[in-house]
């Protein structure tokens, strides 16, 4: 019997020194965005940082010490930046939030090869010839999940449709997204949930998308969608699952080689009804209160 108490006393004293040390941890939270060489597009996810900080110090069950946004190229603050103030301030477990619309090459390999989570030499040697510094770290780090799983990108694309719309019966909704080869199984069944969504929201019959990554692509896969859709209803709305880029801007800067001949976008719409959304998806509080959300979440599973 005393034997079996003393082995009681011992696995409680291990269970306390276990939950000490794991109250004892400190958590960091990174929001990862891709980044730009225009600050312009940029200056939008930064303000996400001071949202998501305000947002989590007013949560009871903050245990958050350090939040950050970071990038993966082109500018500061860069994510190996970021992990290097995280160890500075004494931080043992990262949580990884891609700021990113669906999974792709950049939430599944490139994120993960830059934090040191995932090696692959073709990888790693474009990473690095872009000047990217992979991540050396002792701390633990977890990614989470894209914007996909959160269920507010199709109430952000209704919220931009809605802004344009004036007759629902006479108008036509085309959305354009960066799209990934490699996922288009993925990215081309979330684009019909969202076209579904919104019909069903505002009455709108017609729907279609075309992936045109961040514009690359418009004045070939966009310009034919848009147009094929001005011969089926009066007026088309076009908006974009981007995070800081409206739409009418590629419209408005994009070219086309039509028979031949150079001529810009915006002229082969001239004598079409098209309304270009002008914003993308951010601002959006419902975005940084899902980053909260999904944070903690992580924290308390732990």
């Amino acid at each position: 019997m005393k034997k079996l108490q003393i082995i009681l006393l011992i696995t409680v004293l291990i269970c306390l020194l276990s939950a000490i040390a794991y109250a004892q941890d400190k958590y960091g939270l990174i929001i990862v965005a891709h980044g730009s060489p225009m600050p312009q597009w940029n200056e939008p996810v930064l303000k996400i940082e001071k949202e998501v900080n305000t947002i989590m110090s007013q949560r009871e069950n903050n245990q958050f010490s350090a939040i950050r946004v970071a990038f993966m190229e082109f500018t500061e603050p860069s994510i190996n930046t970021v992990i290097k103030n995280f160890e500075n301030a004494g931080i043992d477990k990262i949580y990884v939030i891609p700021l990113l619309i669906a999974p792709s090459g950049h939430s599944l390999f490139d994120i993960p090869t830059i934090l040191g989570l995932y090696s692959d030499k073709d990888i790693l040697s474009e990473i690095k010839s872009e000047g990217t510094h992979i991540v050396d770290t002792k701390m633990k780090i977890t990614i989470g999940p894209t914007l996909d799983n959160s269920g507010i990108l199709k109430n952000s694309i209704l919220d931009r449709v809605k802004e344009l719309s004036v007759t629902p019966d006479s108008e036509g909704v085309v959305l354009l997204a960066h799209g990934d080869e490699h996922f288009e199984p993925i990215w081309a069944s979330m684009c019909r949930e969202i076209g579904s969504y919104v019909c069903a929201k505002t009455g709108i019959e017609y729907f279609d998308y075309a992936f045109v990554e961040v514009g690359q692509s418009f004045s070939t896969k966009g310009v034919t969608t848009i147009l094929k859709s001005t011969e089926k209803k009066e007026k088309i709305i076009v908006v974009g699952l981007y995070l800081s880029m409206g739409v009418e801007r590629m419209a408005n800067t994009s070219v086309s080689f039509m028979m031949g001949k150079k001529t810009e976008t915006s002229k082969l719409f001239a004598d079409k009804n098209i309304s270009f959304s002008k914003r993308g998806i951010l601002p959006d509080k419902r975005i940084s209160e899902w980053i909260v959300d999904v944070a903690i979440e992580w924290v308390e599973g732990l």
